[in-house]
């Protein structure tokens, strides 16, 4: 790997956008040769992380249509960041003088708009970089090595300021002081047990900018339903979590309403509501909503038109039970949740204003 390193970045200084022989043997050095090292690496990460991340992966990229100007090759799960546009991954940075790689613990720090990639607003990288950095403090002050700041020295491209700002901590290895096999694979072994587990805690303790995982699913729902394949998105839940997860939630309305006094009934397979709650004369039409994540004064849940249309007409005699940071066991099958903290508010009066729709039915007509 060394080797394939040093080739890499001798090749740097001759960057150019159009397939040139030079760039030809770039893209075979980082689609191929680099991306098949860290593939071989695979099975000493799988060793040195939890069960949980069951599908690592590795690719290198050297543009996509024109030759980019950095060069890079990652190791990422399959599922929590199908493409280097969406979640965190571990990855190489070739510097665009060629005087330096790096091993960065990155995310997505693009965006691909207009048929090529974009940078995300810098504010937006600079918030999130910093609050991976706080939540893996304790594991990264065993590596007083790493470095926050990258510089890739992108002349041309917009795309090096967007990876330095994404940045979380990086290695950072000069041409000069390569280091050996061994140490580049111990150093990826390193990285990616702490991107393992920045994945666990995005789970319950959503990034800044980051939807929930079922608001994500709404989203990609949608745009399916309209023939619209979101690029290298897939489902964050499958049918079998959104079950446990929704289970859960309805079992601890249960118990707080039953401990309030109120007979109850699961009416969800039903009714355009989860709950009917009776005690004495009063007669509430309770909505359940359950999330793996933390809730916070920017959380959002997946309504329904009958949903809102229902709790809308039945103001004020109505409620809304949510059900945050359940837990999901993966070592049974079907998964099982446990845990949950309740927010409850009545009655709820579902406003309008923070309503955001996710897709429309539309009549064509003539």
């Amino acid at each position: 790997m060394r080797e394939l390193l040093r080739d890499v970045l001798l090749l740097q200084p001759a960057w150019h956008s159009k397939n040139t022989p030079e760039m030809e043997k770039r893209g075979r050095l980082v689609r191929r040769d680099v991306a098949n090292w860290l593939r071989a690496q695979l099975p000493a990460i799988e060793r040195a992380v939890p069960d949980e991340i069951d599908d690592w992966a590795a690719e290198g990229s050297d543009g996509a249509g024109l030759k980019s100007e950095i060069p890079w090759a990652r190791v990422h799960s399959a599922s929590l960041s199908p493409s280097a546009t969406l979640g965190w991954y571990v990855v190489y940075l070739f510097g665009a003088r060629g005087d330096r790689v790096y091993l960065s613990l990155m995310q997505g720090a693009t965006l691909w708009r207009n048929g090529e990639f974009q940078p995300r607003p810098r504010q937006d990288l600079w918030q999130r970089s910093g609050w991976a950095r706080a939540a893996l403090a304790a594991s990264l002050l065993v590596r007083p090595d790493l470095v926050e700041k990258i510089e890739l020295g992108a002349r041309k491209s917009n795309l090096g300021r967007a990876y330095e700002d994404g940045n979380v901590v990086a290695f950072e290895y000069s041409l000069e002081e390569l280091p050996s096999d061994e140490v580049l694979a111990a150093d990826l072994v390193f990285l990616c047990s702490v991107l393992s587990e920045l994945y666990e805690l995005a789970v319950v303790d959503l990034p800044p900018g980051d939807p929930a995982p079922e608001i994500v699913d709404a989203e990609v729902e949608a745009e399916r339903s309209a023939g619209k394949a979101r690029r290298g998105q897939g489902l964050r839940l499958d049918a079998a979590e959104r079950i446990a997860i929704e289970r859960r939630a309805v079992d601890l309305a249960s118990q707080y309403l039953e401990a309030e006094g109120f007979s109850v009934k699961d009416v969800g397979a039903t009714k355009s509501y989860d709950l009917d709650a009776r005690r004495g004369e009063e007669h509430l039409y309770v909505e359940v909503k359950g999330t793996t994540t933390k809730w916070t004064d920017a959380s959002e849940i997946i309504l329904t038109k009958n949903e809102v249309d229902l709790h809308r007409d039945r103001y004020p005699n109505n409620m809304l039970v949510i059900v945050s940071h359940i837990v999901l066991d993966h070592s049974v099958t079907p998964p099982t949740a446990s845990g949950g903290a309740l927010r409850v508010i009545h009655p709820w009066q579902v406003k309008v204003p923070n309503l955001t729709p996710v897709s429309y039915r539309y009549l064509v007509g003539e």
